[in-house]
């Protein structure tokens, strides 16, 4: 995974900071044109992990496995945390690239995103990773916005995501100041929201934790929402099967969610923050029981 270690650990303390209860959201339409759909009604998001598509010649498995999605009735896009679409996955699936770091913004990055907007319609393009965790200020993320994305949304017709920040009050307070200094023609076309929940909290919590944040969050802004990471951090496989099915339940039944991806497409355990039980794939490449019910099979 592109994500430090660190970033999870600060992002877990989320649940903590949450108001009690959530307030009625104001359901905001989706249409199909704001994003090209891949299959016949799903929302999710599979979160690729970049290094598989390194890992193709010394585990062949997943070339197997990664063809099993163009059969998926429930998958509605791809993103692996970088502006190059993986070959292996199926070209049925519209790709989201992201623009994780400013490093991203020129070279070979930045023209592989070029390629990308260019040649697929309707495209979401997603804007930094957590910049909250790593030292990019709100307002040097304006700048980039303003002189990087937006341009995209002018000339290709994009729609564009907000920073995906973390869900402590630094990223909260992070993503006020990024879309307060916006004017209104300047906003993003879409939130990206992270949730991890604590280890130790019971199932139940989380499952309201996770509902009140989203919802919280979309009442602030009235934009439509893509949860760009999810996933239970619990070691009890019990515990994390009930929080992603029944979060999945939700997030599906509600207008506003555009779509929403769950951690854990990788080979291998990311960190010690994340959870062995949370993992959609096996070392030798091929879904898990859990990886199995999130494609649909």
């Amino acid at each position: 995974m592109v994500l430090f270690r660190s970033i999870r650990l600060i992002a877990c303390v989320a649940t903590c900071v949450l108001l009690a209860s959530p307030a009625t959201a104001v359901p905001i339409e989706t249409s199909d044109k704001l994003s090209e759909r891949g299959s016949a009604g799903g929302k999710r998001i599979i979160l690729w992990e970049t290094s598989l598509t390194a890992e193709l010649k010394s585990i062949p498995k997943l070339l197997a496995t990664a063809a099993t999605l163009s059969s998926s009735t429930v998958i509605k896009s791809i993103t692996n945390w970088e502006t190059k679409r993986p070959q292996e996955l199926p070209k049925k699936l519209p790709f989201r690239p992201m623009v994780r770091t400013p490093q991203h913004l020129t070279g070979d990055n930045w023209n592989s995103l070029i390629s990308v907007v260019s040649s697929q319609k309707n495209t979401i393009v997603h804007f930094y990773n957590e910049p909250d965790r790593s030292g990019i200020s709100a307002a040097d993320a304006v700048a980039q916005w303003r002189q990087k994305m937006l341009p995209l949304r002018q000339k290709y017709g994009v729609k564009l995501v907000a920073p995906g920040c973390a869900s402590d009050p630094n990223g909260s307070n992070w993503l006020q100041t990024f879309m307060g200094m916006l004017a209104a023609n300047e906003k993003p076309d879409y939130l990206n929201l992270h949730f991890y929940t604590l280890p130790t909290n019971p199932c139940d919590q989380e499952i309201k934790n996770a509902e009140t944040f989203f919802t919280e969050k979309h009442n602030t802004y009235k934009l439509p929402i893509i949860v760009g990471e999810i996933a239970s951090t619990s070691r009890d496989k019990t515990q994390v099967e009930d929080f992603t099915k029944e979060v999945s339940k939700w997030l599906d039944g509600q207008s506003w969610i555009v779509e929403y991806g769950f951690f854990g497409v990788s080979t291998k355990v990311a960190d010690d923050f994340v959870s062995p039980a949370a993992q959609m794939l096996d070392a030798n490449g091929a879904w898990t029981a859990l990886g199995k019910w999130w494609i649909g099979e």
